[in-house]
């Protein structure tokens, strides 16, 4: 069962290679291929095709305005060369020359598909995602499915990442373009500050080198980028150039709303500029230590992506200036081109911090997995069979075997579930077999351990987790089992002699919440043929597809027909029925059990 954390691994894996064949090929429609044929595949899709805007195809092929660059798995009706598919434009086209793609991706019933004959793969629908440099429209991505269904979030999710690097690929394909006629100096530089920026991972490294670069080509007295706190109540400065004081050793932050130019242009998603400050009263905000700058020129640029304000870039002077249309194009490009580097960095660290949490979780589950008895104890005239499987890599639940001190022919199980998951419950549930077992290893009967366990897991333990346990202990030479509840769920006991199933159930209450608890006991006489089996949540609890759990009424039913086999295979019947009922759904608790028969 694939978890949360390593999907989102491999997702951000392959984003990470789709951005590396973007930015690393020189031929624009080869990389658009490529990447295309990535991202179909890691949506578990079969078709998609991209659009280039080209005001110079007038002709019908594709749609006027257009030309088809690159295209991936089309059905045979949707060949390249089939007019009836290709010969006129489409929706997506309409809506994208119209200005109505709002959205960072689009859902339409495509009017290509629905017109055209012949064998179109079951196929009706595409989400469409603009490809922008800014607002320069540069293309439309489609990826089409035979209905609604297989556009989910984390699908849509996708599909908008690498729409956004496709417009950054196409823009800086332009930028060749523009090389090429001769317009070397400011698109030089701003293909340089393109490549940089794409070639750097660390957001801090990438934050310095765009402040740094943005104040010597536009040739402005100061830089700096802010970004919003987790609340989103203040922006802070986490690069600067040019400044007389660092604002970003200092921590120092604005408001981000209206009165200060920055938070204005979060709101607006539209650029600032003020030629002077002294003489401008639309942002009011203003506090010693920038006064202290001597601000004059004010320009700012908001960092987009996927539609949404991430940021801000501001360049100052300290003389009355007001940046030009070139010179303020030019730094909405540079502010277009960091976000989408500064989001890619952002992954990049992501990516490596999940790896690190991947590598710590697999030492848990190793740790926690050595805790857990090696194999089962072999004791003539009994069968011992157990099996867990963590809803994580680490889980809460737990079970134990020892021998108690001066009697070897007495067994001591537990079998325990913690009331939390993954690592918290880890750690609780290793503290808590520590303790069980100390204080059954005294050899105090089964309640008594228990009780001493829960005054040791108060005195010792600061937290909201509990447990429910069952410890009981084997007289191996005579069959008797004493054992006692703290709120687990009751083992099902088989009764060979009347063919019958009885629950070992008593009274009892959870252990680590409440002080001076009292449980008890009882005992039960196994004969030839008996077994007992001894199980947590997870295995009733286990889900279907449909959302219904296995239940205990099923889970006994299971037993019933693995009745007379040996315990290794009562084992198996119940992993097989489990597996069959959830269809591999993913489930949210971990699944114990184990058996003892006597034979």
């Amino acid at each position: 069962m694939i978890s949360e954390e390593q999907t989102l691994i491999e997702n951000l894996q392959a984003l990470n290679k789709i951005a590396d064949t973007l930015n690393r090929a020189a031929d624009v429609q080869t990389a658009l291929s490529s990447a295309l044929a990535q991202l179909v595949e890691l949506l578990g899709l079969e078709t998609g095709w991209i659009f280039l805007v080209d005001p110079a195809a007038q002709s019908r092929w594709a749609g006027r305005g257009y030309r088809l660059l690159a295209h991936h798995n089309l059905p045979p009706a949707m060949h390249p060369d089939n007019p009836d598919a290709w010969d006129g434009g489409c929706q997506c086209q309409t809506l994208c020359n119209k200005g109505s793609f709002h959205e960072a991706y689009n859902e339409i019933i495509c009017s290509r598909l629905s017109e055209v004959h012949g064998n179109k793969a079951g196929l009706i629908v595409h989400a469409s995602v603009p490809l922008l440099s800014g607002e320069r429209r540069l293309g439309i991505m489609n990826v089409a499915a035979p209905n609604w269904e297989a556009f989910t979030p984390r699908a849509l999710a996708l599909l908008t990442n690498v729409g956004s690097q496709m417009g950054v690929a196409l823009e800086r394909a332009r930028l060749y373009d523009l090389l090429q006629e001769k317009r070397i100096n400011e698109q030089l530089a701003l293909l340089d500050l393109s490549n940089q920026l794409l070639s750097r991972h660390s957001l801090d490294d990438l934050m310095k080198y765009l402040v740094e670069e943005a104040r010597t080509l536009l040739q402005v007295d100061a830089c700096a980028l802010l970004l919003p706190d987790k609340s989103g109540n203040n922006l802070y400065f986490r690069a600067e150039s040019g400044w007389q004081t660092d604002p970003v050793s200092k921590g120092r932050h604005l408001p981000n709303n209206e009165s200060t130019g920055p938070g204005l242009v979060m709101r607006t998603q539209r650029p600032l500029i003020i030629e002077d400050l002294e003489m401008d009263d639309r942002v009011p905000w203003m506090t010693d230590w920038l006064r202290a700058e001597r601000f004059r020129g004010h320009a700012v640029v908001p960092l987009l992506v996927d539609g949404e304000s991430i940021g801000t870039v501001v360049v100052n002077t300290r003389q009355p200036r007001a940046l030009d249309d070139n010179e303020l194009g030019f730094l909405r490009l540079l502010a277009n081109q960091a976000a989408i580097a500064l989001q890619t960095a952002y992954l990049h660290q992501e990516d490596l911090k999940l790896h690190r949490i991947e590598e710590e979780l697999a030492i848990g589950k190793q740790i926690q997995l050595s805790m857990l008895p090696e194999c089962c104890p072999i004791i003539p005239g009994w069968e011992i069979e157990a099996f867990y499987k963590a809803a994580r890599q680490v889980g809460g639940d737990f079970y134990d075997f020892f021998y108690l001190p001066k009697a070897s022919h007495r067994l001591g199980m537990v079998i325990a579930d913690v009331s939390d998951k993954g690592i918290p419950a880890a750690i609780f549930m290793a503290l808590s077999r520590t303790l069980i077992r100390t204080t059954a290893l005294t050899g105090r009967t089964p309640a008594a351990a228990l009780m001493r366990a829960n005054e040791l897991l108060l005195k010792d333990i600061q937290t909201d987790a509990f447990l429910t346990a069952f410890y009981a202990i084997l007289h191996t030479k005579t069959g008797r089992l004493d054992w006692t509840n703290a709120g687990h769920n009751p083992p099902i006991w088989y009764e060979a002699a009347t063919d019958t199933f009885h629950k070992l159930a008593l009274p009892g209450i959870v252990l680590g919440i409440f002080e001076n608890i009292t449980l008890h006991e009882s005992s039960t006489q196994l004969a030839p043929g008996d077994f007992v089996v001894f199980y947590t949540d997870g295995v009733t609890e286990a889900m279907s597809a449909d959302g219904h759990e296995f239940e205990e009424e099923r889970f006994i039913e299971t037993l019933r027909r693995h009745a007379h086999d040996n315990a290794a295979n009562i084992v198996r019947g119940v992993i097989d029925t489990v597996n069959e009922f959830t269809a591999n759904t993913p489930q949210s608790d971990d699944f114990t059990l184990f058996i003892i028969k006597r034979k």
